[in-house]
């Protein structure tokens, strides 16, 4: 296929489809930023699912948000009002010239087809009208994958490192919360164990023996962070810490949970949006894998650790049965020692004992 890219003021108006989920957007912002620079006068809009907005909403490469549903099944009436919205954005403001689906599913596919743009790719599976469509790979990383359908309309993409923003809003109201429980502005050690998938999530008891470690090695209690669902877990962890966590599960705004992750000195994940939060602001991760392949999800960049005793013979093994049971594999020790060694090659880090 040739790849040739329009001069830039050929193209007025862009039209980036990326409805979810937390972390598949947060890997999708460094192909939005190229977008950006090669398209530096165009007004570019992103379709994402109302939760998932604040990802998204303080980004200075992005001139506005489409709100989508939530997760609904492409039924005529969903389709009407997608059709809808886009009506709108094209009496407001003129029709798109470029529309990108970096989701790669119908509902996706949906909302780019009917933006009316004259050029439109994405991933997914070859689609009538499409300039270029990108076949979904798991051998590949996320990121290079978003990458992979920018360079094919000429973008460069030779940095396409995830990247957030943090508004000031949220900023100033974690500065009143953290105030509020006698923490620290910055510095934490953050262990976010829990994902919206259980055989995603860590165990308790092994969260609880590696607060204590952290605890007594930094000589301040860790954070453990989380959905409103992972509430009770989270709080049953710091009571059974004695002292040595402090839980914050269920208790931010999405906005304040990037603020807080912006500000900690290492994260301690399993493999969530959380985890690639931390590696967009340049956290060091150790990085707890079980049921996924990290070389297609695991944290972007240098300085983290990936731990993963036990492979699944494919990406998808965190959806069925057999994914149960990867993470407990992963003992605590080996986290503990993880996050030792990443706070000694920190530059400038605070030294630990030996």
């Amino acid at each position: 296929m040739r790849r040739e890219r329009a001069p830039a003021g050929d193209v007025r108006r862009i039209l980036v489809v990326k409805l979810s989920s937390f972390g598949d957007i947060v890997l999708a912002t460094g192909a939005i930023a190229a977008l950006r620079r090669a398209h530096p006068n165009a007004d570019l809009r992103v379709v994402v699912e109302r939760r998932w907005a604040p990802l998204l909403a303080a980004c200075p490469e992005v001139d506005g948000l489409i709100e989508a549903s939530g997760r609904v099944p492409l039924t005529a009436s969903h389709v009407i009002e997608i059709a809808h919205a886009l009506a709108g954005e094209r009496r407001r403001r003129g029709r798109f010239d470029l529309a990108i689906d970096l989701q790669g599913t119908r509902r996706s596919a949906a909302w780019t087809y009917l933006s009316g743009a004259r050029t439109m790719a994405g991933r997914g599976s070859p689609r009538p009208g499409w300039r270029y469509a990108a076949p979904h790979d798991h051998g590949r990383h996320a990121v290079t994958a978003h990458a992979g359908v920018c360079a094919a309309l000429g973008i460069d993409t030779s940095d396409v490192a995830p990247r957030l923003t943090t508004a000031p809003s949220d900023e100033a109201r974690l500065d009143a919360l953290l105030d509020g429980q006698r923490l620290p502005r910055r510095g934490h050690v953050l262990l976010n164990p829990y994902s919206r998938w259980a055989s995603k999530s860590w165990n308790d008891p092994a969260v609880v023996e590696l607060a204590g470690e952290i605890a007594r090695l930094r000589g301040e209690p860790v954070i453990v962070t989380g959905g409103p669902e992972d509430t009770a877990r989270a709080m049953h962890v710091a009571a059974s810490c004695g002292g040595a966590a402090v839980s914050l599960a269920g208790r931010l705004s999405l906005g304040e949970s990037l603020a807080l992750t912006r500000r900690a000195s290492l994260m301690v994940s399993c493999d969530s949006g959380p985890m690639h939060a931390a590696a967009a602001f340049g956290v060091p991760v150790v990085a707890l894998f079980g049921p996924t392949l990290p070389e297609h999800t695991g944290p972007w960049g240098r300085g983290h650790t990936v731990i993963q005793p036990r492979r699944p013979p494919d990406h998808h093994a965190y959806r069925r049965r057999d994914g149960v049971g990867y993470l407990d594999a992963i003992a605590p020790q080996a986290v503990f020692d993880a996050v030792r060694e990443t706070f000694r090659r920190a530059p400038g880090g605070t030294p630990v004992p030996a």
